[in-house]
């Protein structure tokens, strides 16, 4: 498909059962669709040309990993990390469309991927059995945001790491309240828990419906990884370079405010 319209079909439900946070899950059901789109004809600039990059860096060698990438969508992370020398790659994520399309991708990683319709806090792995755990822009959690860290933990050999990335608990706000560097809710805010809903627009294309994410905040964001058994090693705030910013128009009026915090934390003895 080489225009930016997204193909005539209907959203179609393949799972009844609807994993992790409710409010979270449903919105990237009726996403879906639209994110298969986005993705796979890699419209949106910020993953293509900062996020990706910038996470592709951090994570480094992968030849003969095994890998979980929490939350892999439609698998396109996955692939890339297969085509990088992973040995094998556990996609998972709670939308079981967004499975069903990486499963169904030509490329899909054959014998070095298993893609999962599952929860990334209650991972159908066993202890200490990964290298390295991947999420990227994985929505928080809602009821139990720290659940999922545990589980990480819990995953990952002596000797692994986890690499998250999410939009920035400090200056990521709303579309409407991007204006300046300045942050746009209350102190109380920041501090308590913040909510953000909105449709996502990307390359001119409007989402089906609304995301639902939750923001915590500096402090309680890294303070749950470290409470699950995790060092912080890096800390990384993904951004357009001078050039890109000096070239490209778009990023003048679309990066205004960092946007991404990007984490390397390796894991802690209980000893």
């Amino acid at each position: 498909m080489s225009d930016h319209s997204l193909p005539d079909t209907s959203y179609h439900s393949r799972g009844d059962e609807m994993l992790g946070d409710v409010e979270v899950s449903r919105g990237y059901q009726q996403n879906a669709q639209y994110w298969e789109h986005i993705v796979r004809e890699r419209l949106d600039k910020f993953q293509t040309e900062v996020t990706d990059v910038a996470l592709l860096d951090l994570i480094g060698d992968c030849s003969g990993a095994q890998v979980v990438d929490a939350g892999c969508g439609e698998g396109y992370f996955t692939r890339e990390l297969i085509g990088r020398g992973a040995a094998h790659v556990h996609g998972v994520d709670t939308c079981a469309e967004l499975i069903v399309a990486a499963r169904a991708h030509p490329e899909n990683g054959g014998r070095h991927a298993d893609y999962h319709h599952a929860d990334v806090a209650d991972l159908p792995l066993r202890d200490a059995s990964v290298d390295i755990v991947v999420a990227n822009r994985l929505p928080h959690g809602i009821a139990d945001p720290a659940g999922r860290f545990r589980e990480f933990r819990r995953v990952l050999r002596p000797t692994g790491r986890l690499i998250v990335l999410s939009m920035h608990p400090c200056f990521y706000a709303a579309r409407a309240d991007r204006e300046g560097i300045g942050f746009a809710s209350t102190i109380d805010d920041y501090f308590g828990v913040r909510t953000v809903q909105q449709r996502f627009s990307v390359a001119g294309l409007t989402s089906p419906v609304e995301s639902f994410q939750q923001f915590y905040s500096l402090e309680e964001h890294i303070g749950m990884i470290t409470a699950a058994g995790f060092a912080m090693t890096s800390l990384r705030e993904p951004r357009p370079s001078t050039e890109q910013r000096r070239t490209d128009e778009f990023w003048a009026t679309n990066f205004t405010r960092p946007l991404f915090m990007l984490l390397e934390c390796t894991t802690v003895s209980a000893d």
